[in-house]
């Protein structure tokens, strides 16, 4: 399992490498009150990590709320048969 996700991994980098590499057309970004120049190929990998890491967030944002819905006699098991 270890080595199938170091392949996959590496299969991610490789593709953004070659992105990375392919487009080399200088774009301006304009920010309202900053002006950037940056390459193509730097811009749309930042702005697909940038969606990774909000998607990621939401996600365990929402995991969490769901896990803090649960009322607390859902979570417990009663025990059967038992007498203290």
């Amino acid at each position: 399992m270890r080595a199938l996700k170091a392949i996959i991994a590496l299969l991610f980098v490789l593709a953004g490498i070659s992105l990375g590499a392919l487009n080399q057309q200088t774009i301006s970004i304009d920010l309202f009150f900053v002006r950037y120049q940056a390459h193509l190929g730097l811009a749309l990998l930042l702005c697909v990590l940038a969606g990774a890491v909000i998607g990621g967030a939401l996600a365990s944002i929402s995991l969490l709320t769901d896990k803090a819905a649960v009322p607390k006699s859902a979570k417990t098991i009663p025990e059967s048969g038992k007498s203290a």
